[in-house]
């Protein structure tokens, strides 16, 4: 469901918290709310009372400057097996163009072990006008020639940037259908705003949309929120009907 990752308990919490999927109505204010658990409204999103939030372990984050380092993983396939006389294998793959700009000749990529090590050889971009692609050439360090030929390995590599960006923990993003998300503070409410990410790396992502510097996100738990919002979305006070005998 989504490249974030997920915890399937977050829908039973979120049911819970939902009670009978009531929703703000007009005049209701924090007092009024705090006996039937998480309002939601279309506009101002999620309103949670401190108890409850505390009883879920709400936290949140500032989001702020700092350096992404972005990271790419990508799969090649050898094409030159090493040998006695050379123990550098030769592989290849096909990259987008958002994967080609992140690579340069001369980048260091390593296996997930870190047991072998890639350096970017060149970058061929005769296929570029076509398709869009452009081909790797990858020299691969495999000094006990454990790749034959047509053997596939994927390289994990990283590209280290000083520049500081607008960035967010990557617990604060989750994906859907219409996109990335994450849940920021509005006053009293928390709700779902719309983000363009760029840079990323193992624990925070570079926002180029949707959020400012100083705004108030939430790292957790933000599943639970989601599935709070879309019971009351899709479900509302359907849960609580009883339903009538037929007759």
């Amino acid at each position: 469901m989504s490249r974030f990752a997920f915890n399937f308990a977050a829908l039973a919490a979120a049911l819970a918290l939902a009670g009978c999927g009531h929703k703000e109505h007009a005049g209701m204010g924090t007092k009024d709310t705090a006996n039937i658990g998480v309002t939601y409204h279309p506009k101002k999103g999620l309103l949670i009372p401190a108890d409850t939030a505390k009883f879920i372990g709400l936290e949140t984050v500032e989001v702020a400057k700092r350096p992404v380092n972005a990271v790419r993983e990508i799969s090649a396939r050898i094409f030159r097996a090493a040998t006695t006389h050379e123990s550098r294998a030769l592989a290849s793959t096909l990259v987008s163009a958002a994967d080609v700009a992140l690579l340069r000749p001369g980048l260091v990529g390593t296996t997930a072990t870190g047991a072998l090590t890639a350096t970017v050889l060149r970058l061929d971009r005769t296929q570029e006008p076509q398709n869009g692609l452009v081909e790797a050439i990858l020299q691969v360090g495999d000094g006990t020639r454990s790749l034959p030929e047509g053997a596939f390995v994927t390289f994990r590599f990283t590209e280290h940037s000083p520049n500081a960006v607008t960035a967010v923990p990557r617990a604060a993003l989750f994906h859907t259908t219409e996109g990335d998300f994450a849940y920021t503070a509005s006053g009293e409410h928390f709700i779902r705003a719309a983000v363009k990410l760029g840079r990323m790396d193992s624990e925070f992502a570079e926002v180029s949309e949707g959020l400012y510097v100083g705004d108030e996100v939430v790292v957790r738990p933000v599943m639970t929120l989601w599935m709070t919002e879309l019971h009351n979305v899709n479900g509302g006070d359907a849960c609580c009907l009883v339903s009538k005998p037929k007759k």
